[in-house]
């Protein structure tokens, strides 16, 4: 498999550095977003908005807050703590655990996806998050409804490979009739033929193509 820019419909207008977060979001495998350090970056939000939620909650995975387990209570304000000692304490958490982490714009987003607005996200403060939440309303919609688009797809994606299989070994288990055998692998043929083109429609939509 070879990557290939996605299809100029799914660009996002605006700036140069949304269309690069596009394409480098559509063709990189999540390991190599990590790795190279696109999740962390000033513009690593632009990235991060082009992933989906299952993929924003698998980059959690090499989050600080996983691989070093901080005391989640640096997080919160504790009862009865002075608001200045806990802006100073949590100024200070976000340079230690957030500003070092790899995937802080991936946690931030996801924050906001999920209209998590408690404790610090990604950095982000619930202040920023609740005015990120109320000036990026719009394109949250679209992001939120274009998750359940992918989920939708997927599952059709499952729903197809599954009635190959079922399709399959039916064949396995039909009498000797030639007519009914040859009426079944017809069937497995038209079932696979589905499969393929949402199999295919999927790597188009995502920016994918066969290797020449």
């Amino acid at each position: 498999m070879m990557a290939a820019r996605p299809p100029a419909s799914r660009a996002i207008p605006g700036t140069a550095e949304a269309s690069i977060a596009q394409f480098v979001a559509a063709t990189d495998p999540l390991d190599s977003l990590v790795a190279s350090g696109f999740l962390d970056r000033q513009d690593g939000h632009y990235v991060a908005q082009e992933l989906r939620t299952p993929q924003l909650r698998q980059t959690m995975k090499y989050s600080v807050c996983l691989t070093a387990d901080p005391d989640i209570g640096h997080f919160y304000q504790e009862d009865g703590e002075p608001d200045t000692d806990w802006r100073r304490r949590r100024a200070q958490t976000v340079r230690d655990h957030c500003a070092v982490c790899p995937v802080r714009a991936a946690c931030a987003e996801l924050a906001l996806r999920e209209g998590d607005t408690v404790g610090i996200r990604g950095g982000l403060t619930p202040e920023k998050l609740k005015r990120r939440l109320v000036m990026e309303r719009d394109r949250l919609d679209q992001a939120i409804a274009e998750d359940q688009r992918a989920a939708q797809r997927q599952q059709a994606r499952i729903a197809a490979a599954r009635e190959v299989q079922r399709l399959a070994g039916q064949y396995l288990g039909t009498s000797g009739k030639p007519e009914k055998r040859l009426e079944n692998i017809e069937n497995v043929r038209k079932a696979a033929r589905h499969r393929d083109e949402l199999v295919a429609d999927h790597r188009r939509s995502a920016g994918w193509t066969a290797a020449a």
